[in-house]
């Protein structure tokens, strides 16, 4: 899982499906999905990109990205923001996860 910040951010989310999780250590929700986070990691790997930034670490990308609440996913397409997701399930995820994922091949 590739780790995000200010200067390559853009170079990161550029290509193909980003999953980004924003977080931040002190945040037990950002502590209770980064194990389903890892999982889904793995089971959509070739297809999907996995990302996370520490909003503490990084606050002017969590800024540029209007970061309110951790944890926050947001799923891009070729640099597209498409998917934002605060109220976060492993299940709920993976469902937009695999729509977008299928919606990124049908438009290659």
């Amino acid at each position: 899982m590739a780790v995000l910040d200010d200067r390559n951010f853009e170079i990161e989310i550029k290509n193909g499906v980003s999953v980004v999780k924003f977080f931040s250590l002190w945040d037990s929700s950002s502590r209770i999905i980064e194990e389903p986070f890892k999982q889904l990691s793995d089971d959509f790997r070739g297809r999907a990109k996995f990302i996370a930034s520490d909003i503490n670490a990084n606050q002017t990308l969590a800024q540029k990205q209007a970061i309110t609440k951790v944890p926050t996913v947001i799923i891009y397409i070729n640099g597209r923001q498409t998917a934002r997701i605060t109220d976060i399930s492993k299940r709920t995820l993976r469902e937009k996860i695999d729509y977008f994922v299928r919606k990124k091949d049908q438009l290659v």
